[in-house]
């Protein structure tokens, strides 16, 4: 079983606390689940259409802004994938529970369609194990991204 690693600046105490109620097989009603190196939390939001899942990347996109901290994400139609990580200190750090707990708030104010664990496949949407293409685009997108905690005009080549 993965278990959590955290940043340097987010003590493992605190860090178990905070983090356990919104893991999946906590007894806590949580969803999200640790990436395999234990750096990060990811999970699956859908939503009636996809009005409502922009709505709901709407909501978030200005709170990641007040908390200076982004999530990697991707949307297809009425899905939301999210994975939050800190990459600098690398770990699990504060603000990615905290984002993924205000994740979880929007999710329910905009009619969040929960799916119990091991529901089908939608119609047409394949992906990784989880049977979601969310999660293997996050993958993508994120190694291809760069480095995105070098400030600019400090990475290679600049």
């Amino acid at each position: 079983m993965t278990q959590p690693t955290f940043s340097s600046n987010y003590s493992s105490e605190e860090g178990l606390n905070d983090l356990t109620p919104l893991l999946k097989g906590s007894g806590q009603g949580g969803r999200w689940t640790l990436i395999p190196s234990g750096k990060g939390i990811e999970r699956r939001f859908q939503f009636k259409g996809f009005k409502k899942t922009w709505e709901f990347m709407n909501l978030i996109a200005p709170e990641c802004i007040k908390q200076k901290h982004h999530p990697e994400w991707s949307n297809v139609y009425n899905t939301t994938y999210i994975r939050w990580t800190t990459h600098s200190p690398p770990g699990l750090s504060a603000k990615d529970v905290l984002m993924a707990r205000f994740c979880d708030e929007q999710a329910e104010k905009c009619g969040e369609v929960v799916q119990e664990e091991g529901e089908g496949e939608k119609e047409g949407v394949k992906g990784g194990e989880d049977g979601d293409v969310g999660k293997g685009l996050v993958d993508r997108v994120a190694s291809e991204a760069g480095d995105c905690c070098v400030p600019k005009g400090k990475g290679k080549g600049t």
